[in-house]
């Protein structure tokens, strides 16, 4: 009898650590899977912020349509700290509304997506980037967040743009925008159980203390509904775009070792709102902010030019151009070579007064380049520079970090 007693105690203490590590496995997993996924429309001044996740180790991950259309220009972010810009959009389905794009990543840990439908009463979690800008403008990193959630069934509705009748997971629990496109992870096994296309808002009135109406407040109802994972499945094997992710035990081993991975996210949290900023017109309280976050990044990595010459972006969209002149001047020393570094350093320094070491500047951008199309391109730089006091985040230093950083 005291064996037996002892025995079964025993087994209650090994298997209740073992059942909690292994949760934190899941949702560990599933946020280093998960995506930020920003998409940048400049004409019209607008800007999208959705999620994704890695279904293959080979940088393929989907997302909804809605997500990325209308887009000019997209950048996703990984593990919070790395920024691709131009992934590769390999299908689009609007009516679906699903979408696959492929960064060079040859390392991600994707999510399983499960064949079979889930059934009611299992517990999930929402991964993604719910409410992102509310949660940067309160001064924290980028980070992911998961929100608990119980799957309701299945149910029919209609197909996003044709109206046809499709399935989707209804599920309850507080999803918000921002959560479009990333998985629902089940808690017990880990796979995506469905993609999350749409949460159901409502009106609520509101009343003064005297009980008088003064208007309306939209409110989230708790329910959600999203794309099922065998749709998902079926979907990306008829565009033939089958993954192949490894199991839940490779998520298990350690990440890259990547140099100094909180300069990395400050740095990816400082060019997502410097980016935001110059959407919005180059918003001042978010170039603040930015530059908050590109500050801590350099003195935690003082080594990256990359860094600095962002910082100095920041300082001359708000036209406080001797602190311009500072943070080039760094990057300068760390990247004496690089053209278009020189030639922001020029432009500041004309702002600034300093029409001699502008000049000077200018001049050492055009001897570091060799082709007539090159030393175009710095002379196109710097007139359109000169005739613009705000500046636009350059799309082709995004991935320079990342690549840094793997060294």
């Amino acid at each position: 009898m005291y064996h037996v007693l002892i025995a079964a105690f025993l087994l209650l203490t090994v298997t209740e650590p073992a059942h909690a590590g292994q949760r934190q496995d899941i949702f560990r997993h599933a946020k280093a899977a998960t995506v930020l996924i920003v998409g940048v429309n400049d004409a019209a001044h607008s800007i999208s912020l959705g999620s994704g996740f890695f279904v293959d180790a080979s940088g393929l991950l989907v997302t909804n349509a809605h997500v990325i259309e209308e887009s000019v220009r997209l950048y996703v972010y990984v593990l919070d700290r790395e920024i691709y810009a131009a992934p590769d959009v390999v299908a689009v389905d609007p009516d679906l509304d699903l979408a696959v794009l492929r960064i060079p990543n040859t390392w991600a840990d994707p999510l399983a997506l499960a064949a079979d439908p889930t059934p009611e009463g299992t517990e999930v979690i929402a991964v993604g980037y719910p409410r992102i800008t509310d949660i940067l403008q309160l001064g924290f990193a980028l980070h992911a967040s998961t929100i608990p959630a119980m799957v309701s069934g299945l149910v029919q509705g209609p197909s996003r743009t044709n109206g046809r009748v499709v399935d989707f997971l209804q599920t309850a629990g507080l999803l918000n925008f921002g959560n479009s496109g990333g998985p629902l992870v089940r808690t017990d096994s880990g796979e995506v159980a469905a993609m999350v296309v749409t949460t159901v808002p409502y009106l609520e009135r509101a009343k003064d203390p005297h009980g008088v109406a003064i208007g309306s407040v939209m409110m989230k109802s708790g329910i959600s509904y999203s794309i099922p994972a065998p749709a998902i499945r079926q979907w990306l094997a008829a565009n033939h775009l089958s993954p192949s992710p490894f199991p839940l035990d490779r998520a298990q081993q350690p990440l890259p070792n990547m140099a100094e991975p909180e300069a990395n996210r400050s740095f990816a949290t400082g060019y997502l709102l410097q980016t935001i900023a110059m959407v919005l017109h180059g918003d001042a309280d978010l170039l603040k902010l930015a530059i908050r976050h590109y500050c801590v990044a350099a003195e935690l990595r003082p080594d990256a030019p990359l860094i600095v010459r962002n910082l100095g972006l920041a300082y001359a969209s708000l036209e406080q151009w001797d602190k311009a002149v500072q943070a080039y001047s760094k990057a300068m020393a760390l990247a004496p070579d690089d053209p278009e570094l020189l030639t922001d350093a020029a432009v500041a320094q004309q702002r600034s007064g300093r029409e001699e070491e502008a000049a000077a500047l200018y001049q050492a951008a055009l001897n570091t380049v060799d082709s007539a199309t090159e030393k175009e391109r710095v002379h196109s730089k710097m007139r359109g520079a000169i005739t613009r006091l705000k500046s636009a985040i350059p799309v082709d230093l995004v991935g320079s970090l990342n690549s840094d950083s793997a060294k």
